[in-house]
């Protein structure tokens, strides 16, 4: 009886990794989740203020947000319904499986595609075409309990594209419009007077806001592409070669970096616009505070360059 007893004993390390994944499924991603809707709400509202309507980079930052709206729903929310359900559909049902992952890695795609207001139709019409091939390669998979590939191939496949297109392309499409910001802002140091400062700030909190997405993204996106890679590597390890402690660390990774760690970028975008832009603050200021105190704390800089703008004009007019 005591040998039997001491066969079956959990290793503790072991159980330390299940909690740990446990805990990120049931409390990490409804605290995220959380945080990501209010801010995507507050967000969108932002951004449809009048003074937010006319920029181009607004409008920019306006659409992604959609896009990390759909992040989160078919990616955290879907994930946390998993996990609280006893029976998945996503592992049983074959066009929920395939329909969840076109649309969250199109939307993805789409929320790190940093692009001009012009050409964002077909970006996003580019985003659609290249997850095409996850309603071939996706398939439910019951006795797995899971929706994933079932062939080396296509995990190869679909490895390449996620490193190419989800990581990669992103990464240096956004951190190229980041340096061309910053060549703008150099070149707005030409200017002279109020114009000159106005423009420089503006540029300022705009390269802010820019860096600030680009370093989240690769925070966040590095450890997911890094574990995908080293599951594609491994796939052709046998079960039984792996010991417990292996498949707990395993799994605890797939779901740090996947399920929770590739959506934090799209729930957080709204916490890193207001750590890093005054102009930001300050239209959230203005749509959560009533009218009436916003005006008791107008800036100072703002009066005076209001104030500098009326006697110019006054100046053309005489």
């Amino acid at each position: 009886m005591t040998n039997n007893i001491s066969t079956t004993t959990i290793d503790p390390a072991v159980a330390r990794l299940n909690a740990a994944r446990i805990g990120i499924q049931h409390i990490g991603q409804p605290i995220l989740l959380t945080l990501g809707m209010i801010g995507c709400i507050l967000n969108i509202a932002i951004f449809l203020r009048p003074a937010m309507r006319t920029n181009s980079c607004a409008i920019y930052f306006h659409a992604s947000l959609w896009a990390n709206l759909q992040c989160l729903i078919w990616g955290l929310f879907i994930s946390m319904l998993g996990a609280f359900l006893t029976n998945n559909p996503l592992t049983h049902n074959s066009a929920y499986c395939k329909i969840r992952y076109y649309i969250l890695t199109g939307s993805q795609l789409a929320s790190r595609a940093s692009v001009a207001i012009k050409v964002m139709g077909i970006t996003i019409t580019s985003c659609a075409c290249l997850s095409i091939y996850l309603l071939v390669v996706y398939d439910a998979l019951p006795q797995a309990r899971q929706c994933n590939v079932s062939s080396a191939v296509e995990r190869i496949m679909d490895t390449t594209v996620l490193f190419a297109f989800n990581f990669g392309t992103p990464a240096l499409l956004m951190s190229a419009l980041s340096a061309l910001i910053i060549w703008r802002l150099k070149q707005n140091t030409k200017r002279i007077g109020y114009q000159r400062v106005h423009l420089r700030k503006r540029d300022l909190q705009l390269a802010a806001m820019l860096i600030g997405q680009v370093t989240l993204y690769i925070i966040t996106a590095l450890p997911f592409v890094t574990n995908f890679v080293y599951l594609t590597v491994t796939q052709y390890d046998s079960p039984s070669s792996k010991s417990a402690y292996r498949v707990a660390a395993e799994a605890l990774a797939s779901t740090a970096t996947g399920s929770f760690g590739t959506v934090i970028f799209n729930a957080l975008t709204f916490y890193v616009y207001t750590l890093t832009a005054p102009s930001f603050r300050r239209e959230l200021f203005a749509l959560i505070v009533p009218k009436r105190w916003m005006n008791r704390f107008q800036p100072k800089e703002h009066i005076e360059l209001s104030r500098t703008n009326r006697v110019n004009q006054s100046m053309r007019i005489t």
